[in-house]
């Protein structure tokens, strides 16, 4: 089972297309490219982290979509989210907030919006879209779909780019002493 975590795919969110200038010409294309997306890379076991703004629709529209994707989903709701009740229904399996998960060695805060001024923990969030291109910046790692190639990212590339931002210091050896 592994671990993968996605955000603000906005799925049948039409306007969402020019407001980030994803390259997609309709929103059919953009759907059918982000669950195929998905599911090449999860597998139906595996968990998925949803960092908030499933999309746009009726609840059974959504409930639908959502059946479609791989894997254990848990949802951190976004600011274009529904109720807690609705993302249950829509097929998430945990609705929360905001979560503290380990994610390698490091105790990682998932949330939607990023925190202003930045925490001194690591947060993984989504909201920001493309305008947060550099995807790490500080403590602060951005997993909108636009700067990840519209693909859940896996936890090992996670943990890859958390460890070199807070690189392990090496123990003094006992002779240093």
């Amino acid at each position: 089972m592994n671990k993968w975590f996605i955000s603000d795919t906005h799925f049948s969110h039409t306007n969402i297309i020019r407001y980030t200038g994803r390259p997609f010409q309709s929103v059919h294309e953009m759907d059918e490219q982000l669950i195929a997306n998905w599911n090449t890379h999860v597998a139906p076991n595996d968990t998925v982290f949803f960092l908030g703004d499933f999309g746009l629709g009726t609840t059974d529209f959504l409930t639908d979509l959502c059946s479609r994707l791989h894997g254990n989903k848990v949802c951190i709701r976004g600011n274009h989210d529904g109720t807690p009740a609705k993302m249950h229904k829509i097929g998430f399996l945990l609705v929360l907030e905001s979560a503290f998960i380990k994610v390698g060695r490091h105790q990682v805060e998932l949330i939607h919006i990023p925190s202003h001024p930045a925490p001194t923990h690591f947060q993984l969030h989504g909201h920001v879209h493309e305008k947060r291109p550099n995807k790490l910046v500080g403590r602060q790692l951005n997993l909108s779909v636009e700067v990840w190639d519209y693909k859940p990212v896996p936890e090992k590339t996670i943990v890859a780019l958390l460890d070199r931002a807070d690189p392990i210091l090496e123990p003094q050896s006992l002779t240093a002493l």
